[in-house]
């Protein structure tokens, strides 16, 4: 138990970053000789802030933090653990305290894939994320996501919907659930999974935690898919990661006058590995353990219209309908695309909506409703 508390202790220490944590390990070796350690003024990069903070053997909020993690019924794996994930230890910035809630899951032995996209994701972005999250499980791969809304939360309930083990990395202390809509996703993800995090209890989710928290993402799975995310997004963050530490990359191509799927083009113009759907992941990990040997039937997603309203709408509408089964899209592009004028176009979507067959995107983009 000392062991864990020399962990506890060191992690969250004043500027004591995984960066810092590595460089100590270099000159001592082990956690237990940081802590006994009087002396730190050889090692390169130490600031003096940081040097007074380990000069500092008290042991009281480390003390606190296990005692909590007991009450929350949480586990802590640390570094030199045995159970301590070892395709986690890999990357170039591990971290060096996890605490997990549910299962402590053996993932150097399953095949893991995380999947990660926009907060904000289309119909068509979450249609085809939950299908391919349903494929990966029903093959007995494990999802690795973020618990974001949009894509994360999309992901993560289609694995649990057909029985599958998802696992949930957060940027917050395990006793606060962000988004808090995702209580119930947590509480689901516990029962055959683990959400994992390498903040102590009580640790709110701020900005510049979910970059972090990204990387343990990637660190955990052999492969991440990104399924539909804009140019500016922090699945990107994550695909970089991933590419830096010798992890697959793959992604769903999309329509490129769409701005939410910039991005995934570009991952894809990249290197980025092309996907129409699960079949084409599991083919890259032949040898993986767990994997069920089974076929799954893909099939292209399609947009479409059920046939009872298609037949009672008039032929503009039905124009209009024909052109957003091909892609999302604007008025003004509406107009040029049927030579209409707008206040005509405008009119017949404002129907289309009442109906619920067409649904407004902000900037004025329309989008045709699953």
């Amino acid at each position: 138990m000392e062991h864990i508390l020399y962990w506890l202790w060191l992690t969250t220490k004043y500027g004591v970053t995984p960066s810092k944590i590595k460089v100590l390990l270099e000159y001592f070796k082990t956690v237990e000789e940081i802590y006994f350690s009087k002396n730190f003024n050889n090692i390169y990069g130490l600031s003096d802030k940081i040097k007074s903070s380990l000069a500092d053997k008290d042991l009281s909020k480390a003390e606190k933090i296990l005692e909590q993690t007991a009450k929350l019924n949480q586990k802590i794996l640390v570094y030199d653990s045995e159970s301590y994930p070892q395709i986690l230890k890999n990357i170039s910035s591990p971290p060096y305290v996890l605490y997990v809630q549910g299962k402590v899951l053996e993932l150097d032995k399953v095949l893991t894939i995380g999947v990660v996209g926009t907060r904000n994701s289309s119909e068509y972005g979450r249609v085809v994320t939950d299908r391919i999250c349903r494929e990966l499980a029903q093959y007995g791969a494990v999802t690795v996501g973020g618990l974001a809304r949009g894509i994360d939360t999309v992901g993560a309930w289609a694995t649990l919907d057909v029985g599958g083990v998802a696992v949930g990395v957060v940027g917050s202390g395990l006793d606060i659930v962000y988004p808090s809509e995702n209580v119930e996703l947590v509480k689901a993800i516990t029962e055959k999974g683990c959400i994992i995090s390498e903040y102590a209890p009580g640790t709110p989710p701020v900005r510049n935690h979910f970059p972090a928290r990204n990387r343990i993402i990637a660190g955990l799975s052999r492969g991440i898919l990104v399924t539909e995310a804009p140019e500016k997004s922090g699945a990107l963050i994550t695909a970089k990661y991933a590419l830096e530490n010798d992890r697959d990359v793959f992604a769903v191509p999309r329509n490129i006058t769409d701005t939410n799927s910039l991005g995934t083009n570009k991952i894809i113009q990249q290197g980025a590995k092309l996907i129409n759907g699960a079949a084409d992941i599991i083919s890259e990990y032949p040898y993986a353990e767990k994997v069920i040997p089974k076929k799954v039937k893909s099939e292209p997603i399609q947009k479409t219209v059920d046939d009872s309203k298609y037949s009672k709408l008039n032929e503009f509408e039905k124009q209009i309908i024909d052109i957003l089964k091909k892609s999302d899209m604007q008025i003004d592009e509406l107009s040029r695309e049927l030579k209409r004028n707008v206040s005509e176009i405008n009119t017949k979507l404002i129907m289309l909506e009442v109906k619920g067959l067409v649904k407004k995107l902000p900037g004025s983009k329309y989008q045709l409703k699953l």
